[in-house]
């Protein structure tokens, strides 16, 4: 799948989500990995619990359409944001240092 196919399915979700205790109906689900966890393991619930689409980078998960398969989720939910944000023409400003943000 391209960032580009994964944009569209994007547009027609409410939101993002990676945490399956967070979900909102209609939202995008990305299977995140992490040392002591994976995700993958959770499309189906993420699913069941309202998702619109889950994407997932193992293809034994990835049981019919509503499962979007990439090499790597972390990576394409990083190329998802820096695909979205350059749909629009307005700078980016970071604020930095330790004081005084809030």
């Amino acid at each position: 799948m391209t960032i580009a196919q994964l944009h569209e399915r994007f547009l027609a979700c409410t939101g993002t989500c990676t945490d399956t205790r967070q979900i909102t109906a209609g939202s995008l689900f990305f299977a995140l990995k992490g040392p002591n966890f994976d995700a993958n393991a959770y499309a189906a619930q993420a699913l069941e619990k309202g998702c619109r689409y889950a994407v997932v980078d193992d293809p034994a998960v990835a049981v019919d359409d509503r499962y979007l398969l990439v090499p790597d989720v972390l990576k394409a939910l990083q190329d998802l944001a820096t695909h979205h944000r350059r749909q629009f023409g307005i700078p980016v400003v970071a604020i930095t240092g330790s004081n005084g943000k809030t």
